[in-house]
């Protein structure tokens, strides 16, 4: 069997308070290594492995300077003509949009900041990227800016406000949203972003702690969403060796004998592990208990994700609060 080569996603971005975020440990684990940088974009990057462009901004486009943009535009429009992967999120969606040929313009609705639905169109039920998620799910938005339709792309995501959330041209995919956000780095960006903020009429100690908790109910979504970029990503550059991420356990139900449920579990419909499949739960000491899926937990209290039973090699082994459910199954992305 042949080793997979090692790969070098390129993760361009535009303010310290940004980086790659949830993102990062995702493309991590799907066997690449990061090369992370600020305002730095080069000729190189035309043959990079794979290029992420991030970005935030409610404030529109001139908060950036115009010839940055331009030189990340061009870079993004080279590698969309070069057949070369490339994923923008944010600001770096709108400008891979642009180097598509899409017309990008300040919003007319008004910025969006904060956990809001988006639904997916029919071609979006249908991308591997969203199986299993419900037409409609909640993520995090921070927005002023949008585009127009694509030319040559397919239209995955929309709002009402913004139709424009997510899209797929050639082996490059567009993001609107921001599945990448954690609660730390929410808290940076409110902090960092008074005007911002003060524009959706809000403090910013009330964004806060109005949109801390909605994120963390989002987070097992946006996690995923992550891990199948990632892993799209790593088999259009034949990259790979790494784990797939499941989910972080939040608690643990011990049953009788082996068994254990742990949740949160995985997101509802989601089909991302079978019966009789190995699990890994990673400690946060980052020592493992290995173990294997005897099946979803289909009772007890609703909510996006279900809990997953699974039977433990060890069986007086503790599994505490944070430990990383992996598997080394490949994704269906």
């Amino acid at each position: 069997m042949t080793t997979p080569s090692p790969r070098t996603a390129t993760v361009l971005i535009h303010d310290e308070e940004e980086g790659p975020g949830l993102l990062g440990p995702a493309l991590r684990r799907a066997g690449f290594t990061l090369d992370v940088r600020s305002r730095a974009p080069t000729p190189e990057d035309t043959e990079a492995d794979l290029v992420v462009v991030m970005g935030r901004s409610v404030g529109g486009s001139e908060a950036e300077p115009s010839s940055l943009l331009e030189e990340e535009r061009r870079l993004l429009a080279r590698r969309l003509e070069a057949g070369r992967p490339s994923l923008g999120i944010g600001t770096g969606a709108r400008l891979l949009a642009a180097a598509a040929g899409a017309r990008v313009h300040p919003g007319e609705k008004g910025p969006v900041m904060g956990v809001h639905p988006v639904s997916l169109t029919l071609e979006g039920l249908s991308d591997p990227l969203f199986a299993g998620f419900e037409e409609f799910f909640d993520i995090l938005h921070w927005q002023g800016d949008t585009f127009e339709s694509v030319p040559g792309a397919q239209l995955l995501a929309s709002t009402a406000r913004y139709p424009q959330q997510v899209f797929r041209v050639g082996n490059s995919y567009g993001v609107q949203f921001h599945p990448e956000v954690d609660g730390a780095m929410l808290e940076r960006w409110i902090r960092a972003s008074p005007d911002d903020v003060a524009r959706v009429g809000l403090g910013a100690e009330e964004l806060l702690k109005r949109e801390g908790p909605r994120l963390a109910r989002v987070q097992q979504h946006a996690m995923l969403l992550m891990e199948r970029l990632a892993s799209y990503f790593a088999k259009q550059v034949g990259a790979g060796g790494g784990e797939r991420f499941l989910f972080t356990v939040e608690s643990i139900h011990r049953l009788a004998g082996r068994g254990v449920l742990l949740s949160p579990g995985i997101p509802r419909r989601t089909p991302i592990v079978r019966v009789g499949q190995s699990i890994s739960l990673k400690r946060p000491d980052g020592s493992r208990v290995e173990g294997t899926v005897r099946g979803m937990a289909s009772f007890g209290e609703t909510g996006a994700a279900i809990p997953l039973l699974v039977l433990l090699d060890a069986p007086d082994a503790e599994v505490p609060a944070g430990s990383e459910a992996l598997t080394s199954a490949p994704l269906t992305v």
